[in-house]
């Protein structure tokens, strides 16, 4: 059964308590100095009015509503950066759904196209309700890649030496489908709206149908217990119809609570039925004890607190219970209360740590910035060097996740000041530098006409040798303005590998004796597998020489079998000595410098070029990870592993270092 108490509270004020809490935008730090959810205690006192001039069967003093706790509910302020006047036009769309957890991490590490994705994924959902939070923060990470992406065309124009005054955007595509997609939700949105809106004005009109059935049943005849399960019966049809619009809602609250007061004045609730009713609001408060104990189980911290606050609000709809279990029952349901409210303030402090870690790591790499903006630099390979660190520190504030609200826009200011100072300085250098570049292009202009020259040449030797000469020169030139940059290099190149395509295919006809050749080299091969060896080291190692020796006077193979060919042929030598205990590092480089010098000997140019173009590719790659290593191990010290790391880096620094190092050997011997 119901009590008066229990009717004399708004119930549409109690459907309208619940706001979209704990906003994926709001920040932390306001989070955990607006905590105050702890459960309080209400107390409202009511009775029922007992008429004198009515006879009733039986009269008692209306019971008291117990203690019912409340909880404090905090306001979300939205994103600054995504507020915008159609938006607020959607905060009337009632979604009583929970929206999905997501916040603006869930999207840091996405590309416009991905947040382009995002969006479609949302449009094209069977319901846009519960998406406001997740649209929002789409939109606040596309702003920022699409700043981020305009910015960097700006920083593009000025570093190819545009002025910044005369820079003009150009249309970026990505917004274009971008806004598409999101006007396309606005419309999703205002749909709806309409939609709740026309729902709403039917709940106000079943609403009235309801009151206007209390007022029959005021005046009816007809028995008390017919008479209050008909009026338990219009109360439940009441709480099950939806919310009405807010323009209504005192009207009919008032209308409602004025034939409720009628029907209590009407009628009296005997014992019997009072009993029935507070054993049934016992049995409603302990359901909702053990609910709230569940939520202590429930992973997300969030989804546990909007739930605990629809219980506090079911709580206090139901009504008394038996005085003899008031107090036990609701320190029961206070307690599980208090400790999901510590739980919540503990998740929001946890997150508050990680923000100021976050604030710690930028203001080191802030310094770091500041050193490297301060260094002097003076040549174009320092700034190429010093760009690259510069980049390397911006990847790694990217890995990083916001600093406390207070101070974020701050310590970005700073970082990108540095990285400002950074750029002015590269543009003032390579300014000065377009007079030197543009006679770099006169020079190599002149190189390009040699090389066009002998292209055609068939004095084989002659134009090899000069051609190669030209390619030392070219190196020797510094940089050429960007515009000419790719088109002087590829006819440059165009007439060597014209040349060299040209000798490869006079040589042709050498085919035979290179298959001859190849024939000498398998069985010389096998030969090495079964030859025996005695006791003697030395002369086991004299015996494999004279291997070598033979290897490299018979002559080239054909290029499709040498690199296989001599796969075996090494693996055979190295197996030999295994089996002596001889080190193999001499006979390799020995069999390099002899396939350089057997490459030379027959004017293999184009296997050498190759060969040591790999090499150098292989060369600049390991340098590019040894400074990427270097560079990070400066970040090392605000890691908890720190030293773990620092070892296991200092190892690959190490060993790529000797790598180099006979990298650099094998160069110089193709260069001897």
């Amino acid at each position: 059964m119901e009590n008066k108490e229990k009717l004399n509270q708004n119930p549409e004020v109690v459907e309208n308590t619940i706001k979209e809490e704990n906003s994926p935008v709001q920040e932390v730090t306001e989070t955990v100095v607006k905590e105050s959810t702890d459960v309080k205690a209400e107390v409202a006192e009511g009775e029922v009015k007992e008429k004198e001039e009515k006879v009733v069967e039986v009269a008692e003093e209306a019971p008291t509503t117990e203690n019912a706790p409340k909880v404090e509910k905090e306001t979300a302020p939205k994103a600054k950066e995504e507020t915008t006047s159609e938006d607020e036009d959607e905060d009337d769309v009632h979604e009583e759904e929970e929206e999905e957890e997501v916040s603006e991490e869930t999207y840091h590490q996405h590309t416009p196209e991905q947040l382009v994705e995002e969006m479609d994924k949302v449009v094209a959902s069977e319901s846009v309700k519960n998406t406001k939070n997740k649209v929002g923060y789409i939109r606040l990470v596309f702003g920022k890649r699409l700043a981020e992406m305009k910015q960097a065309a700006e920083e593009k124009f000025l570093a190819d030496g545009g002025v910044k005054e005369e820079y003009k955007p150009e249309p970026i595509d990505i917004e274009y489908v971008f806004n598409r997609s999101f006007n396309q939700y606005k419309k999703l949105r205002r749909k709806l709206r309409l939609e709740q809106d026309a729902l709403m004005i039917e709940n106000l009109a079943k609403k009235n149908e309801l009151l206007e059935e209390i007022r029959v049943l005021v005046s009816s005849d007809e028995t008390l217990k017919e008479t209050y399960d008909k009026f338990n019966e219009i109360q439940t049809r009441w709480k099950a119809i939806g919310m009405v619009p807010k323009t209504d809602i005192q009207i009919l609250w008032n209308n409602y609570h004025f034939l409720v007061e009628k029907f209590f004045d009407k009628v009296k609730i005997n014992k019997e039925l009072r009993d029935l009713d507070l054993k049934k609001n016992l049995e409603a408060k302990i359901a909702l004890c053990e609910k709230a104990e569940e939520l202590l189980i429930e992973q997300s911290v969030n989804k546990s607190f909007k739930l605990l606050q629809d219980y506090h609000n079911e709580w206090k709809a139901i009504g008394p219970v038996p005085t003899s279990n008031n107090e036990e029952i609701w320190e029961r349901f206070k307690v599980a209360s208090d400790k999901l409210n510590d739980r919540r303030k503990a998740h929001y402090e946890e997150l508050q740590g990680k923000l100021e870690e976050n604030y710690e790591a930028k203001k080191a790499l802030c310094a770091k910035a500041e050193e490297l903006v301060l260094t002097p630099v003076e040549t174009n390979k320092q700034w190429t060097k010093r760009t690259e660190e510069i980049d390397d520190l911006m990847k790694v504030w990217k890995t990083l996740g916001p600093a406390p609200r207070k101070v974020n826009d701050e310590i970005w200011a700073t970082f990108k000041g540095f990285l400002n100072q950074f750029y002015d300085g590269k543009k003032k250098f390579f300014s000065s530098l377009k007079a030197e570049q543009q006679d770099n292009y006169h020079k190599k202009l002149d190189l390009v006409k040699q090389s066009e020259a002998l292209k055609d040449s068939t004095d084989w030797g002659a134009a090899t040798k000069t051609l190669i000469n030209l390619q030392k020169e070219w190196k020797t030139i510094g940089p050429v303005p960007r515009k000419h940059s790719d088109d002087i290099w590829k006819k440059f190149r165009a007439a060597n590998d014209f040349f060299f395509e040209t000798k490869a295919k006079h040589f042709k006809g050498q085919f035979e004796k290179e298959d001859e050749n190849l024939k000498l080299k398998q069985d010389l091969i096998n030969e090495i597998k079964t030859a025996e060896y005695g006791e003697d080291k030395k002369e086991n190692l004299e015996k494999i020489k004279v291997f070598q020796r033979r290897w490299t006077e018979i002559g080239n193979v054909p290029r499709k079998e040498m690199d296989k060919l001599y796969k075996d042929y090494r693996g055979a030598v190295d197996e030999q000595l295994s089996k002596l205990d001889i080190s193999s590092v001499d006979f390799r480089n020995a069999g390099f410098r002899d396939r350089i010098g057997d490459l030379k000997k027959n004017d293999d140019d184009y296997t050498l070029r190759r060969e040591r173009q790999n090499i150098q590719n292989t060369m600049d790659k390991l340098k590019e990870d040894v400074l990427l290593w270097e560079n990070n191990m400066g970040f090392f010290r605000n890691s908890k592993n720190a030293d773990v790391l620092k070892m296991e880096f200092e190892k690959k620094i190490k060993k790529a270092k000797a790598d180099i190092m006979v990298l650099k050997e094998k160069i110089r011997m193709i260069d001897k």
